[in-house]
């Protein structure tokens, strides 16, 4: 090359100044902030996981999902790669007091092997003691004899409020449940019903009024581990079970604190070090008045105003924590020394377990280590848990900042109240699903704010159930027209194919890619991301149903691979989805052999010809006919068990779409239905058209000569000509001809239904 010759300056594009960057609600300020991660592209997460002692309900899926939701973008989206580090709490007061009480009740209920007066006596003993303790304050005479008078307050509608008692109306339905089961007891004793299933059927009903009586009465014999981890790890693969089937994807690290228990007192031993716990009658506490005086630290950092609040702080210790030994009301167990009846380790303040609050950051700490990206779990947890994890970890670590962005999901509510195991007000996951798809539960969240409250109800699953078609029947239209279109010739007419149409609608695209990405950046606004798609999906349907015969597959197949990206980055689709839509195949694949793909279509094909081949030497068949209800049969049944949907359209070329079983057979289902509506309907019309024949025929049996001559027409009519028509009135003046005439047309339309009668007669 010479070297006179050189290039032009090239210009540097710039990045516009109001380019969109990631920002997300960090409750580190209560604002939007722009997110930079610690070490480049690597973002290190650690999301709070189930304490699992009951079923997983809608509460916890708002939860996961949400935070999948965001995993998901960050990593398929945003293209960080994501360390995302997930706890199991399966040591901790709820589950001690859960596992011990079903236990014993288990055991109660098993030696019951009739029922007997002393269960019946034991039971309403406990609840006298559940009523007395529980409900005591709000009975009318402060007595438990009142509680009758209680119950006609509370099925009235009265009693303590919601916020002033949200456990109010679960204890009421508990005891009013075992008073009814006790009373159905005593029937079933004196009529000599005492059978095991009347036994169960006692305990069954009062269970929970009778198993805090037991735990309180015989916690202390129970002492075996596994009653404890073996309950705890029933409700983890229950737990996880439930996230798979939501298409929640696992975390990457999963500890659970059973298995960290070493690490949590080595973890506890180094904040005593650096001086900010202090050992108390074999427990250990976190001593927030010394962590807060110093300049380095700040306790409550998320919610400073919620740092004197006597009830959240207690509610943090957990039921089994009395917290008389500490030296300031504030101060919180790092560990906890074990009482009769509960599980213990060894440590050097003596035998016991790790609190609540010290789990995440010893197990956090040591697969992170002291500075982690993000945090994040529901917005109760704020304080005083994720404070209280603040405060540990930055004694131990003796940093300022050992989380960067902590974010919190808002809470689901059901029918304005949040959904909880503790009030039992939920609907388990497993229901759920039982009514609505993984992906209808996914979009309901998707299109509402991540980190505010959700009322969950009908409505809302109703706006996502309506997506849901609305996206996936948009995909299969693409698909079809496109395989459609591909199955062609190709033609070569030296014209291209991106014209106005085709223009606007790439255009309308392309801003619409941009309002996704920018609300992604956006604090993960998927609301307005799948409002975008909305309108996209709508803008493509109006171009094809515009150019039915010419669209251009180049752009829809663009719109829709996007859109499928979209859904499957959103985990409304699964990961190995096709490039469009929802795969059609279930159990089978790109890898099986020619045979195994195409051998049920061949062989339907295979199949119809033979039918054809059959029916034209049938000399009797109405051919045009059979052959209808063959393509019929074809489309109605036989395609839809492989999957395949047949759309008739107006040039009498048929539209094919691959349809997910599921779909599929529901729309089949629903055709079905359709269909036998249809034949009741035309069956009831039948019924009603023969019944009105039949009453018609019955007016034929007349003849025409007596049509007149009943007793009604002779009140009317004096005399008759020889055909029996009326020629005077009663009073003997003639019959006007306007009269006659219309008499006569009465005496021929009655004699033509007479002859019609006989004819009916002479058949039977």
């Amino acid at each position: 090359m010479s070297n006179s010759v050189s290039q032009p300056k090239w210009h540097q594009p710039t990045i516009p100044a109001d380019a969109p960057v990631l920002r997300m609600n960090n409750s580190m300020t209560h604002s939007k902030t722009e997110f930079v991660p610690v070490n480049g592209k690597l973002v290190n997460w650690y999301i709070c996981g189930p304490t699992v002692y009951d079923k997983s309900h809608m509460g916890h899926a708002r939860n996961y999902i949400t935070f999948d939701i965001i995993r998901r973008i960050m990593e398929d989206h945003f293209n960080y790669d994501v360390n995302y580090v997930m706890n199991i709490t399966d040591i901790d007061d709820k589950i001690i007091i859960t596992a011990r009480s079903n236990y014993l009740f288990n055991q109660q209920k098993a030696a019951a092997k009739t029922l007997t007066q002393e269960s019946i006596s034991t039971i309403e003993k406990a609840l006298s003691d559940f009523v007395e303790g529980k409900l005591g304050k709000y009975l009318p005479s402060g007595k438990s004899d009142s509680f009758e008078g209680l119950v006609k307050i509370f099925e009235a509608g009265k009693g303590p409020s919601f916020n002033d008692e949200p456990k109010f109306a679960m204890w009421m339905r508990a005891a009013i449940a075992s008073s009814n089961a006790i009373a159905e007891a005593k029937l079933a004793l004196a009529a000599k019903r005492a059978s095991k299933e009347a036994s169960d059927k006692l305990f069954d009903e009062a269970k929970d009024v009778l198993s805090p009586a037991l735990d309180k009465a015989l916690k202390h014999t129970v002492t075996d581990h596994h009653v404890f981890r073996d309950f705890a790890r029933y409700w983890e693969n229950d737990y996880f079970k439930d996230m798979d089937a939501l298409n929640v994807r696992r975390p990457d690290i999963l500890t659970r604190v059973s298995e960290y228990v070493p690490e949590i007192v080595s973890f506890v031993e180094q904040i005593i070090k650096n001086g900010y716990a202090y050992e108390s009658e074999g427990s250990v506490y976190f001593d927030t008045h010394r962590f807060d005086k110093d300049p380095s630290h700040f306790y409550a950092k998320l919610e400073p105003w919620s740092a004197s609040n006597m009830k959240l702080l207690q509610e943090g210790e957990g039921d089994l924590t009395s917290g008389l030994s500490k030296k300031n009301g504030a101060d919180f167990a790092l560990w906890k020394a074990s009482k009769e009846g509960e599980p213990a380790w060894d440590s050097p303040w003596g035998q016991g377990r790790p609190g609540w609050h010290i789990e995440c950051s010893a197990m956090a700490g040591d697969v992170i280590g002291d500075k982690m990206d993000i945090h994040s779990g529901g917005e109760d947890l704020a304080f005083p848990h994720h404070d209280n994890e603040l405060a540990q970890s930055e004694a131990h670590f003796n940093c300022k900042q050992w989380v960067n962005y902590f974010l919190h999901s808002g809470h689901l509510h059901a029918e304005g109240q949040k959904m909880s195991k503790s009030l039992k007000n939920f609907d388990s996951i497993d229901d759920t699903l039982k009514k609505y798809t993984p992906a209808q539960i996914r979009i309901m969240f998707l299109l509402h704010s991540w980190d505010s409250v959700l009322d969950y109800k009908q409505t809302s699953m109703q706006e996502a159930r309506a997506f849901e078609a609305s996206i996936n029947n948009f995909l299969i239209n693409v698909k079809s027209t496109v395989q459609e279109y591909r199955a062609k010739p190709e033609e070569l007419t030296g014209n291209h194919n991106f014209h106005a149409a085709e223009k606007e609608l790439y255009a309308l695209f392309q801003q619409k890619q941009a309002v996704v990405h920018a609300a992604l950046c956006d604090n993960f606004d998927t609301s307005s991301a799948m409002s975008a798609l909305r309108d996209t999906i709508s803008a493509a349907n109006t171009y094809m149903k515009s150019k039915p015969q010419s669209v251009n597959t180049d752009v829809l197949l663009k719109i829709a691979k996007y859109v499928t990206k979209m859904m499957r980055t959103f985990g409304v689709y699964m990961d190995e989805n096709p490039e469009i839509g929802v795969s059609a195949v279930r159990g089978g694949g790109a890898s099986g052999s020619v045979e195994e793909v195409a051998g049920p279509y061949v062989r339907l094909i295979a199949s119809f010809r033979d039918r054809v081949r059959e029916l034209s030497r049938r000399k009797d068949a109405d051919v045009a006919s059979e052959l209808l209800k063959l393509c019929d049969r074809i489309r109605d049944e036989e395609l839809v068990d492989l999957n395949v949907a047949l759309d008739d359209r107006e040039d009498g070329k048929a539209l094919v779409k691959f349809i997910d079983r599921e779909t599929i057979l529901r729309q089949r289902e629903e055709k079905r239905e359709a269909a036998a509506r249809a034949a009741l309907e035309k069956e009831a019309k039948k019924s009603e058209m023969a019944a009105a024949e039949a009453a018609k025929l019955a007016k034929g049996a007349t003849p025409p000569s007596e049509l007149f001559k009943d007793a009604e027409s002779r009140k009317l009519y004096s005399a008759w000509d020889d055909k029996g028509i009326p020629t005077k009135k009663v009073d003997g003046e003639e019959v006007s001809k306007g009269s006659a005439k219309k008499l006569v047309k009465l005496y021929e339309a009655q004699t033509k239904l007479h002859e019609k009668y006989l004819a009916a007669q002479k058949q039977q």
